[in-house]
């Protein structure tokens, strides 16, 4: 038998070990949790936790690695722990008692080492990060001598695999702002529209124009040669606020168009108030459909394929688009 101050040794190395476990283990669920546009923010506020922690979420290996080298050593001390301890109590140690002692309190290890502070973690990840932030550091250069093995091991071996690297990255990049997306609204980090406004620039923007525009033959307008009589009266039969002008002789050649308030306030004559629609390809994106509109300045744009008009297209249904709800992944 060992004498009580053994004893008190052994408890304290398994509770060091336990709490190790719990730290790493913890801490590498935490880390997978974390809010990064929430860090982001706090960093540049100038916060030196939150610096600290957007570090390592910007170079993840050496956090794994500091992880890995932490675990093996919480480890290490518990079992190292309960075999002194069979020495101490049984005066020996063999296969059998080693093995049945650390049955005996591999549920303990599980729930206060593993279990419980994954739970922690996970339901407040930031908060436990930011308070184990500093003695987290000092692990790291701890270890680092033991780590930095790890890390170039990994980097070699993302060497090897470069080629498969920037098509997954390109597969996986629109998934991971989505899910940013989704964490930044969560946070508190981004309004509903903000959100919203995102969303839909990434649901809009590879999409094509054409899966926007109003068909050549549905547009509402009349030709160029029209009295300024004829397009009020347009306007007005039909209820649009802008009415598109096509050239004369011609049946869906649109090319211009003329705002129903200009026409009512306006003395000028109405070929004055004419404002000529750019024209688009049938190639280019919604979002850049709009960029060009934007650019313009014009409420309208006509969608052309090899001088042939396919339709007209507006600025405000693009930006209605932009708006609309759309579903946010975030598994």
């Amino acid at each position: 038998m060992g004498t009580a101050l053994e004893m008190l040794f052994v408890l304290l190395l398994f509770g060091i070990g336990l709490r190790l476990s719990a730290f790493f283990s913890g801490g590498e669920t935490g880390f997978y949790r974390l809010s990064l546009p929430r860090v982001s923010i706090d960093a540049q506020a100038g916060d030196l936790v939150s610096r600290r922690l957007l570090w390592f979420a910007r170079h993840p290996a050496y956090f794994v690695a500091t992880t890995l080298v932490g675990n093996n050593l919480a480890n290490y001390l518990t079992t190292f722990a309960i075999s002194l301890g069979v020495v101490n109590i049984f005066g020996r140690a063999t296969e059998a008692l080693d093995i049945a002692s650390t049955l005996l309190l591999t549920p303990v290890i599980f729930l206060f080492g593993e279990l419980l502070p994954k739970n922690l973690y996970y339901r407040a990840p930031l908060t436990l990060l930011r308070r184990d932030a500093t003695l987290f550091g000092l692990f790291y250069y701890l270890f680092l001598p033991l780590s930095l093995p790890l890390v170039q091991v990994t980097r070699l071996l993302e060497r090897f695999n470069q080629q498969a690297g920037p098509q997954a990255n390109v597969m996986l990049g629109r998934s991971r702002l989505v899910q940013l997306m989704s964490q930044g609204q969560r946070e508190g980090v981004l309004t509903d529209v903000q959100s919203r406004l995102a969303s839909g620039v990434l649901q809009t923007a590879p999409q094509p124009v054409t899966n926007s525009l109003i068909p050549a033959d549905r547009v509402l307008g009349v030709e160029e040669t029209a009295t300024r009589e004829e397009l009020s009266r347009f306007a007005r039969d039909y209820g649009t606020s802008i009415v598109c002008l096509k050239r004369a002789g011609t049946e869906n050649d649109w090319f211009a168009y003329v705002r129903a308030i200009d026409i009512a306030i306006d003395a000028r004559p109405g070929s004055t108030m004419v404002a000529v629609m750019p024209a688009i390809s049938h190639k280019t994106t919604k979002i850049d459909a709009l960029q060009q509109l934007q650019t313009s300045g014009a409420l309208q744009g006509v969608v052309i394929q090899e001088s042939k008009v396919l339709g007209v297209i507006s600025t405000r249904g693009l930006v209605e688009q932009l708006f609309r709800p759309t579903v946010v992944a975030t598994s």
